[in-house]
């Protein structure tokens, strides 16, 4: 059992909505992924911050520890294989893309994207149902109009081909 098994949904989607807030800075600035969260932290402990601070479109609760050490431990671990697998993954997602050219795919899709097949590839205790269905809502929190869309239809197809055993990681 791995310290991640005691998450609920909504700690692992607020750790899935911080990695793709942190895997998008890492994107901007080459800072490291760790010191990002530890200064997301940082951030969150301060009341004048967090009162207008909002993790999956909702405000988070000043009250609470809202970024505890599972939920940060498993947004680095999921940044971390994303960066390692990024070469690998975008393969795959070209193999997807109909007369369309992965460098133009919007930023935040294809982090969202990468991210979710990270965790559909690479971490088996979470079924790949789930993956899809969280990356389609983050998605819809920071993507456009058709971003979610556009990534239930890539990450669908990808989950078909690995359930046919059509791809191989």
């Amino acid at each position: 059992m791995s310290q991640f098994d005691q998450m609920n949904r909504i700690q692992k989607r607020i750790s899935r909505s911080l990695s793709m807030q942190i895997y998008y800075a890492w994107t901007m600035s080459q800072t490291h992924p760790r010191e990002l969260l530890e200064h997301m932290k940082y951030l969150l402990e301060d009341k004048e911050i967090t009162d207008n601070f909002y993790i999956n479109g909702s405000p988070i609760n000043n009250d609470q520890s809202i970024l505890n050490d599972n939920i940060i431990e498993y947004a680095y671990r999921l940044i971390e294989s994303t960066i390692n697998e990024s070469d690998k993954i975008d393969q795959f997602i070209s193999t997807k893309l109909k007369n369309w050219d992965l460098k133009r795919i919007a930023l935040i899709d294809k982090l969202i994207l990468r991210l979710s097949l990270t965790e559909m590839f690479f971490f088996d205790e979470i079924p790949n149902k789930v993956s899809i269905v969280e990356g389609v809502e983050i998605a819809k929190i920071y993507g456009n109009n058709e971003s979610s869309a556009f990534i239930n239809g890539v990450l669908d197809s990808l989950y078909n081909d690995l359930e046919n055993n059509k791809i191989e990681i």
